[in-house]
Protein backbone atom coordinates (compact mmCIF):
# COMPACT_ATOMS: atom_id res chain seq x y z
CA UNK A 1 0.00 0.00 0.00
CA UNK A 2 2.79 2.37 0.94
CA UNK A 3 4.52 1.60 -2.35
CA UNK A 4 1.33 2.37 -4.31
CA UNK A 5 0.92 5.70 -2.50
CA UNK A 6 4.56 6.59 -3.16
CA UNK A 7 4.12 5.58 -6.79
CA UNK A 8 1.17 7.95 -7.16
CA UNK A 9 3.14 10.72 -5.43
CA UNK A 10 6.06 10.10 -7.80
CA UNK A 11 3.66 10.42 -10.73
CA UNK A 12 3.01 14.04 -9.78
CA UNK A 13 -0.03 13.87 -7.46
CA UNK A 14 0.15 15.58 -4.09
CA UNK A 15 0.22 13.33 -1.04
CA UNK A 16 -2.97 14.90 0.27
CA UNK A 17 -4.85 14.03 -2.95
CA UNK A 18 -3.37 10.49 -2.97
CA UNK A 19 -4.50 9.91 0.61
CA UNK A 20 -8.00 11.09 -0.24
CA UNK A 21 -8.07 8.80 -3.31
CA UNK A 22 -6.84 5.86 -1.20
CA UNK A 23 -9.52 6.49 1.40
CA UNK A 24 -12.27 6.93 -1.23
CA UNK A 25 -11.38 3.59 -2.87
CA UNK A 26 -10.96 1.83 0.48
CA UNK A 27 -7.36 0.95 -0.38
CA UNK A 28 -8.44 -1.04 -3.46
CA UNK A 29 -5.07 -0.54 -5.15
CA UNK A 30 -3.17 1.59 -7.62
CA UNK A 31 -5.63 1.44 -10.54
CA UNK A 32 -8.79 2.48 -8.60
CA UNK A 33 -6.83 5.27 -6.90
CA UNK A 34 -5.59 6.53 -10.30
CA UNK A 35 -9.13 6.38 -11.70
CA UNK A 36 -10.46 8.32 -8.73
CA UNK A 37 -7.75 10.99 -9.06
CA UNK A 38 -8.47 11.41 -12.79
CA UNK A 39 -12.22 11.60 -12.14
CA UNK A 40 -11.75 14.22 -9.37
CA UNK A 41 -9.05 16.62 -10.61
CA UNK A 42 -10.37 19.56 -8.55
CA UNK A 43 -10.03 17.94 -5.13
CA UNK A 44 -8.04 20.03 -2.61
CA UNK A 45 -4.50 19.24 -1.47
CA UNK A 46 -5.34 19.35 2.24
CA UNK A 47 -4.21 16.20 4.08
CA UNK A 48 -6.84 13.60 4.97
CA UNK A 49 -7.40 11.60 8.13
CA UNK A 50 -5.45 8.28 8.29
CA UNK A 51 -6.96 5.62 5.99
CA UNK A 52 -8.26 2.23 7.02
CA UNK A 53 -5.22 0.48 5.59
CA UNK A 54 -2.92 2.83 7.46
CA UNK A 55 -4.78 2.08 10.66
CA UNK A 56 -4.69 -1.65 9.88
CA UNK A 57 -0.97 -1.50 9.24
CA UNK A 58 -0.55 0.32 12.51
CA UNK A 59 -2.19 -2.67 14.20
CA UNK A 60 0.72 -4.94 13.06
CA UNK A 61 3.26 -3.06 15.09
CA UNK A 62 4.94 -4.78 18.01
CA UNK A 63 3.39 -5.04 21.43
CA UNK A 64 5.69 -2.38 22.80
CA UNK A 65 4.75 0.03 20.02
CA UNK A 66 1.04 -0.70 20.52
CA UNK A 67 1.53 -0.01 24.22
CA UNK A 68 3.16 3.33 23.40
CA UNK A 69 0.38 4.23 20.98
CA UNK A 70 -2.28 3.28 23.50
CA UNK A 71 -0.64 5.36 26.21
CA UNK A 72 -0.21 8.36 23.88
CA UNK A 73 -3.90 8.17 22.84
CA UNK A 74 -5.26 7.79 26.32
CA UNK A 75 -6.81 11.19 26.18
CA UNK A 76 -8.75 10.40 23.02
CA UNK A 77 -11.29 7.65 23.71
CA UNK A 78 -12.88 7.73 20.27
CA UNK A 79 -9.49 7.27 18.52
CA UNK A 80 -8.69 4.28 20.74
CA UNK A 81 -12.00 2.62 19.94
CA UNK A 82 -11.44 3.09 16.21
CA UNK A 83 -7.91 1.68 16.38
CA UNK A 84 -9.12 -1.32 18.41
CA UNK A 85 -11.85 -2.04 15.86
CA UNK A 86 -9.46 -2.09 12.92
CA UNK A 87 -6.95 -4.13 14.93
CA UNK A 88 -9.64 -6.73 15.62
CA UNK A 89 -10.52 -6.82 11.93
CA UNK A 90 -6.88 -7.36 11.01
CA UNK A 91 -6.43 -10.16 13.53
CA UNK A 92 -9.61 -11.88 12.36
CA UNK A 93 -8.42 -11.89 8.75
CA UNK A 94 -5.07 -13.42 9.78
CA UNK A 95 -6.77 -16.08 11.88
CA UNK A 96 -8.91 -17.13 8.93
CA UNK A 97 -5.76 -17.39 6.81
CA UNK A 98 -4.02 -19.51 9.48
CA UNK A 99 -6.96 -21.90 9.86
CA UNK A 100 -6.56 -23.00 6.25
CA UNK A 101 -9.14 -23.45 3.53
CA UNK A 102 -12.47 -21.57 3.76
CA UNK A 103 -15.46 -23.89 3.57
CA UNK A 104 -18.67 -23.37 1.62
CA UNK A 105 -20.78 -20.67 3.17
CA UNK A 106 -17.77 -19.12 4.90
CA UNK A 107 -16.66 -17.17 1.84
CA UNK A 108 -16.76 -13.40 2.02
CA UNK A 109 -17.12 -10.92 -0.85
CA UNK A 110 -13.68 -9.99 -2.14
CA UNK A 111 -14.80 -7.82 -5.06
CA UNK A 112 -17.70 -6.64 -7.21
CA UNK A 113 -18.46 -8.04 -10.66
CA UNK A 114 -20.34 -6.50 -13.60
CA UNK A 115 -22.83 -9.10 -14.81
CA UNK A 116 -22.99 -7.37 -18.22
CA UNK A 117 -19.27 -7.59 -19.07
CA UNK A 118 -17.85 -9.82 -16.22
CA UNK A 119 -15.34 -7.19 -15.15
CA UNK A 120 -14.15 -7.24 -11.52
CA UNK A 121 -13.88 -4.19 -9.29
CA UNK A 122 -12.17 -3.71 -5.96
CA UNK A 123 -14.77 -1.38 -4.49
CA UNK A 124 -18.13 0.25 -5.07
CA UNK A 125 -16.51 3.53 -6.24
CA UNK A 126 -14.77 1.73 -9.12
CA UNK A 127 -18.02 -0.06 -10.03
CA UNK A 128 -19.88 3.24 -9.97
CA UNK A 129 -17.35 4.83 -12.35
CA UNK A 130 -17.68 1.80 -14.65
CA UNK A 131 -21.46 2.15 -14.62
CA UNK A 132 -21.15 5.86 -15.44
CA UNK A 133 -18.87 5.16 -18.41
CA UNK A 134 -20.64 2.08 -19.85
CA UNK A 135 -24.25 2.50 -18.58
CA UNK A 136 -24.08 -1.06 -17.17
CA UNK A 137 -26.47 -1.55 -14.27
CA UNK A 138 -26.19 -5.23 -13.26
CA UNK A 139 -23.58 -5.69 -10.47
CA UNK A 140 -23.14 -8.33 -7.76
CA UNK A 141 -20.64 -9.37 -5.08
CA UNK A 142 -17.89 -11.80 -5.97
CA UNK A 143 -15.66 -14.03 -3.82
CA UNK A 144 -12.91 -13.76 -6.41
CA UNK A 145 -10.05 -11.68 -5.10
CA UNK A 146 -8.29 -9.29 -7.43
CA UNK A 147 -4.61 -10.01 -7.48
CA UNK A 148 -2.29 -7.07 -6.79
CA UNK A 149 -0.60 -5.48 -9.75
CA UNK A 150 2.79 -6.86 -10.81
CA UNK A 151 5.71 -4.57 -11.47
CA UNK A 152 5.12 -4.83 -15.23
CA UNK A 153 1.41 -4.04 -14.78
CA UNK A 154 2.29 -1.12 -12.53
CA UNK A 155 4.69 0.18 -15.18
CA UNK A 156 2.01 -0.25 -17.84
CA UNK A 157 -0.55 1.52 -15.67
CA UNK A 158 1.98 4.22 -14.93
CA UNK A 159 2.62 4.68 -18.64
CA UNK A 160 -1.12 4.71 -19.30
CA UNK A 161 -1.64 7.24 -16.53
CA UNK A 162 1.16 9.43 -17.84
CA UNK A 163 -0.35 9.26 -21.31
CA UNK A 164 -3.77 10.19 -19.94
CA UNK A 165 -2.22 12.99 -17.92
CA UNK A 166 -0.39 14.23 -21.01
CA UNK A 167 -3.63 14.02 -22.94
CA UNK A 168 -5.45 15.99 -20.24
CA UNK A 169 -2.65 18.56 -20.13
CA UNK A 170 -2.78 18.86 -23.93
CA UNK A 171 -6.56 19.25 -23.81
CA UNK A 172 -6.22 21.83 -21.06
CA UNK A 173 -3.52 23.66 -23.03
CA UNK A 174 -5.74 23.60 -26.10
CA UNK A 175 -8.64 24.90 -24.06
CA UNK A 176 -6.47 27.66 -22.60
CA UNK A 177 -5.27 28.49 -26.11
CA UNK A 178 -8.87 28.69 -27.31
CA UNK A 179 -9.74 30.85 -24.29
CA UNK A 180 -6.79 33.16 -24.99
CA UNK A 181 -7.85 33.33 -28.63
CA UNK A 182 -11.39 34.18 -27.57
CA UNK A 183 -10.08 36.81 -25.14
CA UNK A 184 -7.95 38.27 -27.92
CA UNK A 185 -11.03 38.41 -30.15
CA UNK A 186 -12.94 40.15 -27.38
CA UNK A 187 -10.05 42.57 -26.85
CA UNK A 188 -9.83 43.34 -30.56
CA UNK A 189 -13.59 43.74 -30.76
CA UNK A 190 -13.47 46.13 -27.80
CA UNK A 191 -10.63 48.03 -29.51
CA UNK A 192 -12.62 48.23 -32.73
CA UNK A 193 -15.70 49.40 -30.86
CA UNK A 194 -13.60 52.02 -29.09
CA UNK A 195 -12.13 53.16 -32.42
CA UNK A 196 -15.61 53.41 -33.94
CA UNK A 197 -16.86 55.35 -30.91
CA UNK A 198 -13.86 57.67 -31.12
CA UNK A 199 -14.42 58.18 -34.84
CA UNK A 200 -18.11 58.93 -34.27
CA UNK A 201 -17.18 61.41 -31.55
CA UNK A 202 -14.68 63.11 -33.84
CA UNK A 203 -17.28 63.29 -36.60
CA UNK A 204 -19.76 64.84 -34.17
CA UNK A 205 -17.15 67.38 -33.03
CA UNK A 206 -16.32 68.24 -36.65
CA UNK A 207 -20.00 68.61 -37.48
CA UNK A 208 -20.53 70.77 -34.40
CA UNK A 209 -17.57 72.99 -35.34
CA UNK A 210 -18.85 73.25 -38.92
CA UNK A 211 -22.31 74.29 -37.71
CA UNK A 212 -20.74 76.84 -35.33
CA UNK A 213 -18.68 78.26 -38.20
CA UNK A 214 -21.79 78.41 -40.35
CA UNK A 215 -23.68 80.32 -37.64
CA UNK A 216 -20.77 82.73 -37.25
CA UNK A 217 -20.72 83.37 -41.01
CA UNK A 218 -24.48 83.97 -41.01
CA UNK A 219 -24.17 86.41 -38.12
CA UNK A 220 -21.31 88.16 -39.90
CA UNK A 221 -23.40 88.38 -43.09
CA UNK A 222 -26.32 89.90 -41.16
CA UNK A 223 -24.00 92.41 -39.47
CA UNK A 224 -22.50 93.39 -42.84
CA UNK A 225 -25.99 93.77 -44.30
CA UNK A 226 -26.95 96.07 -41.43
CA UNK A 227 -23.81 98.16 -41.91
CA UNK A 228 -24.43 98.34 -45.64
CA UNK A 229 -28.05 99.37 -45.08
CA UNK A 230 -26.91 102.06 -42.64
CA UNK A 231 -24.38 103.33 -45.19
CA UNK A 232 -27.09 103.47 -47.86
CA UNK A 233 -29.40 105.35 -45.49
CA UNK A 234 -26.62 107.83 -44.71
CA UNK A 235 -25.99 108.28 -48.42
CA UNK A 236 -29.68 108.96 -49.06
CA UNK A 237 -29.82 111.41 -46.17
CA UNK A 238 -26.75 113.29 -47.43
CA UNK A 239 -28.20 113.32 -50.94
CA UNK A 240 -31.48 114.72 -49.61
CA UNK A 241 -29.59 117.43 -47.71
CA UNK A 242 -27.60 118.30 -50.82
CA UNK A 243 -30.79 118.41 -52.85
CA UNK A 244 -32.46 120.71 -50.30
CA UNK A 245 -29.41 123.00 -50.21
CA UNK A 246 -29.35 123.05 -53.98
CA UNK A 247 -33.04 123.91 -54.11
CA UNK A 248 -32.55 126.75 -51.60
CA UNK A 249 -29.64 128.05 -53.66
CA UNK A 250 -31.71 127.93 -56.85
CA UNK A 251 -34.58 129.78 -55.17
CA UNK A 252 -32.17 132.35 -53.84
CA UNK A 253 -30.64 132.84 -57.24
CA UNK A 254 -34.11 133.12 -58.79
CA UNK A 255 -35.14 135.73 -56.24
CA UNK A 256 -31.95 137.67 -56.90
CA UNK A 257 -32.58 137.48 -60.61
CA UNK A 258 -36.15 138.80 -60.11
CA UNK A 259 -34.87 141.61 -57.96
CA UNK A 260 -32.26 142.53 -60.55
CA UNK A 261 -34.83 142.40 -63.32
CA UNK A 262 -37.18 144.64 -61.37
CA UNK A 263 -34.50 147.15 -60.45
CA UNK A 264 -33.05 147.34 -63.94
CA UNK A 265 -36.04 149.08 -65.66
CA UNK A 266 -36.31 151.51 -62.80
CA UNK A 267 -32.68 152.43 -63.04
CA UNK A 268 -32.86 152.81 -66.81
CA UNK A 269 -35.89 155.04 -66.67
CA UNK A 270 -34.37 157.22 -63.99
CA UNK A 271 -37.75 157.53 -62.33
CA UNK A 272 -38.48 155.73 -59.06
CA UNK A 273 -41.82 153.92 -59.13
CA UNK A 274 -44.03 153.91 -56.10
CA UNK A 275 -45.41 150.49 -55.10
CA UNK A 276 -48.36 150.11 -52.79
CA UNK A 277 -48.17 146.30 -52.35
CA UNK A 278 -45.50 143.83 -51.37
CA UNK A 279 -45.64 140.23 -52.54
CA UNK A 280 -43.77 138.07 -50.02
CA UNK A 281 -42.79 134.37 -50.27
CA UNK A 282 -42.00 132.55 -47.02
CA UNK A 283 -39.95 129.34 -46.97
CA UNK A 284 -41.12 127.44 -43.90
CA UNK A 285 -39.22 124.27 -42.73
CA UNK A 286 -41.18 121.08 -43.32
CA UNK A 287 -43.92 122.66 -45.45
CA UNK A 288 -44.38 124.09 -48.91
CA UNK A 289 -43.47 127.76 -49.49
CA UNK A 290 -46.14 130.23 -48.29
CA UNK A 291 -46.91 133.27 -50.52
CA UNK A 292 -49.07 136.34 -49.71
CA UNK A 293 -49.47 139.98 -50.84
CA UNK A 294 -49.41 142.70 -48.13
CA UNK A 295 -49.92 146.51 -48.32
CA UNK A 296 -46.65 148.37 -48.48
CA UNK A 297 -47.31 150.06 -45.15
CA UNK A 298 -47.81 146.72 -43.34
CA UNK A 299 -45.39 146.38 -40.43
CA UNK A 300 -43.18 143.34 -39.92
CA UNK A 301 -45.06 142.64 -36.68
CA UNK A 302 -48.27 142.21 -38.64
CA UNK A 303 -46.49 139.90 -41.03
CA UNK A 304 -45.42 137.78 -38.03
CA UNK A 305 -49.00 137.65 -36.81
CA UNK A 306 -50.08 136.45 -40.26
CA UNK A 307 -47.50 133.65 -40.15
CA UNK A 308 -48.57 132.65 -36.63
CA UNK A 309 -52.18 132.41 -37.77
CA UNK A 310 -51.07 130.08 -40.59
CA UNK A 311 -49.45 127.46 -38.33
CA UNK A 312 -46.11 128.95 -37.39
CA UNK A 313 -46.92 128.96 -33.68
CA UNK A 314 -43.34 128.47 -32.41
CA UNK A 315 -40.84 131.34 -31.95
CA UNK A 316 -39.11 132.14 -35.23
CA UNK A 317 -37.09 134.76 -37.07
CA UNK A 318 -37.26 136.09 -40.64
CA UNK A 319 -34.25 136.70 -42.84
CA UNK A 320 -33.33 137.62 -46.41
CA UNK A 321 -30.83 135.69 -48.50
CA UNK A 322 -29.97 138.55 -50.84
CA UNK A 323 -28.85 140.85 -49.52
CA UNK A 324 -28.16 138.77 -46.42
CA UNK A 325 -30.10 140.15 -43.46
CA UNK A 326 -31.92 138.86 -40.41
CA UNK A 327 -34.75 140.95 -38.98
CA UNK A 328 -34.72 141.53 -35.22
CA UNK A 329 -36.88 143.16 -32.56
CA UNK A 330 -36.00 146.63 -33.83
CA UNK A 331 -37.55 145.86 -37.23
CA UNK A 332 -40.97 144.73 -35.99
CA UNK A 333 -42.55 148.21 -36.10
CA UNK A 334 -41.04 149.08 -39.50
CA UNK A 335 -43.15 148.85 -42.67
CA UNK A 336 -42.39 146.54 -45.53
CA UNK A 337 -41.51 149.59 -47.62
CA UNK A 338 -39.04 150.80 -45.02
CA UNK A 339 -37.49 147.37 -44.94
CA UNK A 340 -37.10 147.40 -48.76
CA UNK A 341 -39.39 144.39 -49.16
CA UNK A 342 -41.51 146.15 -51.83
CA UNK A 343 -42.63 145.15 -54.44
CA UNK A 344 -41.61 141.51 -53.77
CA UNK A 345 -39.18 139.52 -51.75
CA UNK A 346 -38.37 136.01 -50.53
CA UNK A 347 -38.00 135.50 -46.76
CA UNK A 348 -36.65 132.45 -44.88
CA UNK A 349 -38.43 131.46 -41.66
CA UNK A 350 -36.21 129.77 -39.03
CA UNK A 351 -37.55 128.40 -35.73
CA UNK A 352 -35.57 129.44 -32.70
CA UNK A 353 -37.04 126.83 -30.29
Amino acid sequence: MANDIDTLVDMGFSRGKVQKAWKATNGAGLQPAMDWLLANPNVSDEPEEPTEQALGAAATTTGDEQQKEGSSAAGNEEGNLLCNSFSALYVTRHLITLLGEIKDGEQTAQSLICNDCSKLFRDAASAERHATKTSHQNFSESTQAIAPLTEEEKKAKLAELKARLAEKRAAKAEQEKAERKQEEKIRRKAGQDMSVAKQNLEEKEIKKAFEQKKREKEQERIAKAKVKAQIEADKKERAAKREAAKRVQQETQAAAAVASAQSAPAASAGVKREYTDARLQFRVPGTAPLTNTFPADTTLKQVNEFLQSNGCDRPFTLSMTFPRKTFGEDDLNKTLKELNLVPSSALVLSYTA
